[in-house]
């Protein structure tokens, strides 16, 4: 049997361009003489639409767009849609077409499994089809998480009469690092564990910062993997379950990380018609990696540099910002700021009288250079790229409507650890990014003489604080046993738990990660709890 996966990359709302990339996959799986064609969740729709679930004039232009791929289709199609159950509900389904014959070939019943609120807008089914195709039997089902796969298949194979000779998962689910590894091993279990073969199909692209890795998994009841791509690739796959057996690799998370990194930002952009983005390149490892992410993403023709010098910017910095430009092939533009921060001190001064220097007129020279920028957002056009990253937020090392400011956060999931780790990484497909930027102690240059570590942990330390705390749910003592110092955690938690007022208004990001702030991840923002 020649089973056709297609990995689209649709858009969230556009009924009408998802359709027609449907069309053309089942026009490419009917040339290669394919039995079936599979899409992920939401096919039609596009990715998560939200509270267009609640849209009646959305949902009927959904059951059109179903009935034209009925007419159109030659071999069967299983589709992710959105249908109603006759009872005014709304189902997260699978629909089977072929030719003029239709119908539910299961739904999505476990409601409470992914990242969005599917309980908010979708009914249960309660009802398992099995399908005979090719005189095999076949189950379909939606799921998102592997626990909710597991338990489901666990329980259809317990109650079904009618064994399912081979099962299709679709999903529409939310890329973070480490889902790929886990995901191959957990359908390779479940096709020895059920006798049955197993293929997972998960959407692709970005979506309002969420990424879908269009992983296409086919393993047969062996445990032998008939086609696995881990690519974030657009394209038809084909697994033929009496070829030959595939060779699967595991991932290199460095890479991972950074494709979907790529392909975040690419689709933000794409799918809400930004053609040119603007950043600020301090010649930092923050900024550096932001402008490699973004000419991958849309080009370096696209890409606008700007170099914002004060009085307390080094020559180094400047020459590597200039040098970070030159490599990229990226147009860079030079806007000192030292009047325009002489202007404001001017006039702020009568306001401070008998006041020290302090965080004041650093924060002065960020919320300056963002200005810079928003006026170059509004005067030609370009989308301005936020460069901080998940530790500074973290613990509001960043300046609120200053460098906070922008866009779209490129690396605002990832901890300064995996900045560097992909910096390094990129530099082995072409050594764009200065080796002192990656080599250099970390600092704003707000001030002489200025190190992050004046005000924070070495980065090093403080990222393991925060994995313990945001992605292993660590105790306060389970820490201090592990070595931290008691006035060290104190301190991260009390940034951390003050922060969030920042969290909350800082731009949309590419999440990569189980502890997304803002989404995964949330304080109150009255916080008076004391960790201890």
């Amino acid at each position: 049997m020649k089973i056709a996966l297609a990995k689209i990359n649709q858009t969230a709302g556009n009924i009408e361009k998802n359709l027609l990339n449907i069309s053309k996959y089942i026009s490419d799986a009917e040339k290669a003489k394919c039995d079936l064609i599979v899409f992920p969740e939401f096919a039609i729709c596009g990715g998560y639409c939200g509270d267009l679930l609640l849209n009646e004039d959305f949902i009927e232009e959904n059951i059109k767009a179903a009935d034209k791929i009925i007419k159109e289709s030659k071999i069967p199609v299983i589709c992710g849609t959105v249908t109603k159950d006759g009872k005014g509900g709304l189902l997260n389904s699978v629909s089977l077409f072929y030719g003029e014959v239709s119908g539910l070939a299961g739904a999505k019943d476990n409601l409470n499994d992914s990242a969005f609120n599917d309980m908010k807008y979708f009914k249960n089914y309660n009802i398992v089809n099995i399908v005979k195709l090719a005189n095999k039997n076949i189950l379909f089902v939606s799921i998102d998480n592997i626990t909710a796969i597991k338990e489901t298949i666990k329980t259809i194979f317990k109650e079904t009469t009618v064994k399912p000779d081979i099962v299709f998962v679709i999903g529409c689910s939310p890329y973070y690092y480490g889902k790929i590894e886990e995901f191959k091993q957990c359908f390779k279990e479940l096709a020895v564990e059920n006798k049955a073969d197993f293929s997972y199909l998960n959407m692709l692209g970005g979506n309002d910062g969420y990424v879908f890795d269009g992983l296409a998994i086919y393993a047969d009841k062996n445990g032998n993997f008939k086609l696995t791509d881990q690519s974030f690739e657009e394209r038809l796959i084909i697994a033929d379950t009496d070829g030959e057996n595939v060779k699967t690799e595991q991932n290199d998370r460095n890479k991972e990380l950074y494709d979907a990194l790529v392909i975040g930002l690419k689709d933000y952009m794409v799918k809400n018609k930004f053609k040119k983005c603007a950043l600020g390149v301090s010649g930092g490892i923050d900024s550096a990696l932001v402008a490699a992410i973004a000419v991958d993403a849309i080009g370096a023709e696209n890409v606008l540099g700007v170099l914002m010098p004060s009085k307390y910017t080094s020559k180094e910095s400047i020459d590597c910002a200039l040098e970070l430009c030159k490599n990229l092939n990226i147009q860079s533009k030079t806007v000192p700021i030292n009047d325009v921060y002489n202007t404001y001190i001017n006039q702020l001064t009568p306001l401070f009288e008998g006041k020290p220097k302090d965080l004041t007129e650093e924060n002065l020279q960020a919320r300056i250079r963002s200005n810079i920028l928003m006026a170059l957002s509004n005067k030609f056009g370009y989308f301005i790229l936020c460069t901080c990253n998940k530790s500074e937020d973290a613990v509001g090392y960043s300046t609120l409507y200053g460098d906070a400011t922008g866009g779209y956060s490129v690396i605002g999931d990832l901890l300064k650890k995996d900045v560097y780790a992909l910096s390094k990484y990129r530099n082995t497909i072409s050594n764009v990014i200065p080796e002192f930027i990656i080599t250099r102690p970390p600092t704003a240059e707000l001030r002489d003489n200025q190190k992050d570590s004046d005000s924070l942990p070495e980065y090093d330390i403080l990222d393991d604080i925060l994995i313990k705390i945001l992605e292993e749910k660590k105790t306060y003592s389970q820490i201090i046993k592990s070595g931290v110092k008691k006035e060290v955690l104190d301190k991260v938690w009390k940034l951390l738990s003050t922060s969030e007022y920042k969290r909350r208004q800082s731009p949309l990001g590419t999440r990569v990660s189980k502890t997304a702030f803002s989404r995964d991840i949330t304080l109150p923002m009255s916080n008076g709890y004391k960790w201890k």
